[in-house]
């Protein structure tokens, strides 16, 4: 199991055990949430490292799918989180709930650069 599936497992297990809320998984090609729960009132976006020092934590980056999905839950009035588990595998986990109101107020787009040439990399190496 991976560091994302790992802290995946540690949110269901919270929602199970703090709020009696079975979470289901996405279904294949929804996107922009990771869970959501039975009555589709709650849709979970989870965000896992297994760093313990914060600042060494890249968890600002969200996709559009991800704001847009928080968008359309406040028009829908259902509730959108963000769960941060950082420490994933060590004794110390910290875990975070932020608010997909706070996604929608506070982040700011920023502009990417994707460079696809993993086929042709080989020319590129050094020998």
């Amino acid at each position: 199991m991976n560091t994302g599936q790992k802290a995946e497992e540690y949110v269901r297990k919270y929602f199970q055990e703090k709020k009696s809320i079975d979470l289901i998984k996405a279904p294949k090609g929804e996107l922009g949430y990771d869970f959501r729960s039975k009555d589709s009132k709650i849709f979970v976006e989870v965000k896992g490292s297994a760093a313990k020092d914060f600042s060494n934590v890249l968890f600002r980056y969200f996709t559009n799918t991800e704001y847009e999905k928080a968008r359309s839950c406040r028009k829908l009035k259902q509730r959108y989180e963000i769960h941060l588990v950082v420490g994933v595998d060590t004794e110390s986990i910290s875990h975070f709930v932020i608010p997909g109101k706070i996604l929608l107020e506070k982040s700011k787009p920023e502009i990417s650069w994707n460079l696809p040439i993993r086929k042709e990399l080989k020319i590129y190496m050094v020998k």
